[in-house]
């Protein structure tokens, strides 16, 4: 065979493969690039559930830490009994609107929570979607039809009573304070919050009735409060007793 003809076929053929070798590589590159792509985009959405779970830890821990409080001291200090049965016109009206508003300012802040981590994906965060698991409990035992209807709030309810309390302050949607809630009360009546008073009302002497929500409620934030605060370091650790009702 002609050497030039050789030489001409082994050139082509070198050629030929040069070029495979070259399209493999940047197919090979194109495939790492999407990989790290992929990471890169995962990485952002994990860092996005954290930045917002680290932005509402502190005022969503205290709304609960609060909440559970109020629960305790209603069923085990007789806050109501002292306060709602036996007090004066004053006291009355704050054991009334306070404990609506502690109820309200954890509504408030979990529907924020709702609304920023929505088109996050939980699964992408453990802490996040243990937060999430947590939440859930509770936003259940307010709604749930295993005890009597006293104090029950649906979950729509729930989000409505949460949408009214927020308002754009100076570092973005925040929870409005106890002043704002009550000059609130006293304007236009709201029929979430007036039947929300009214079981809270009947507390006074149907206590007994909503025992059992009341300590599933108790005992859910708290494990949401020691979630939040592990060490004890905003929310001391003997003010977290559970309720140890049993029906």
């Amino acid at each position: 065979m002609d050497k030039t003809l050789i030489l001409g076929m082994t050139s082509s053929v070198v050629a030929i493969a040069a070029a495979a070798i070259a399209v493999w590589g940047q197919l090979r590159v194109k495939r790492v690039e999407a990989q790290l792509d992929l990471q890169k985009a995962e990485a952002g959405r994990r860092a996005e559930a954290e930045q917002t779970a680290r932005r509402f830890r502190e005022p969503l821990g205290r709304a609960a830490y609060e909440l559970q409080s109020r629960i305790f001291n209603i069923v085990k200090g007789q806050f109501l009994a002292v306060y709602l049965q036996g007090g004066d016109g004053r006291t009355r009206s704050y054991a009334i609107n306070h404990t609506l508003f502690v109820i309200a300012q954890y509504f408030a802040w979990t529907e924020l929570i709702r609304r920023e981590i929505q088109f996050i994906d939980l699964g992408a965060d453990k802490e996040t979607r243990q937060l999430a698991q947590l939440q859930h409990r509770i936003y259940a035992g307010w709604q749930t039809d295993r005890y009597v209807p006293l104090l029950r709030v649906f979950g729509g309810e729930q989000h409505a009573i949460g949408e009214r309390m927020i308002w754009e302050g100076p570092r973005g949607p925040q929870c409005m304070g106890f002043a704002a809630f009550f000059d609130y009360l006293k304007g236009s009546p709201d029929s979430l919050i007036c039947a929300l008073q009214a079981d809270v009302e009947s507390l006074g002497t149907g206590l007994e009735k909503a025992l059992p929500r009341l300590t599933e409620l108790q005992h859910s934030l708290i494990d949401l409060v020691v979630f939040l605060d592990p060490e004890a370091v905003r929310f001391p650790k003997k003010n977290r007793t559970k309720i140890d009702f049993k029906s």
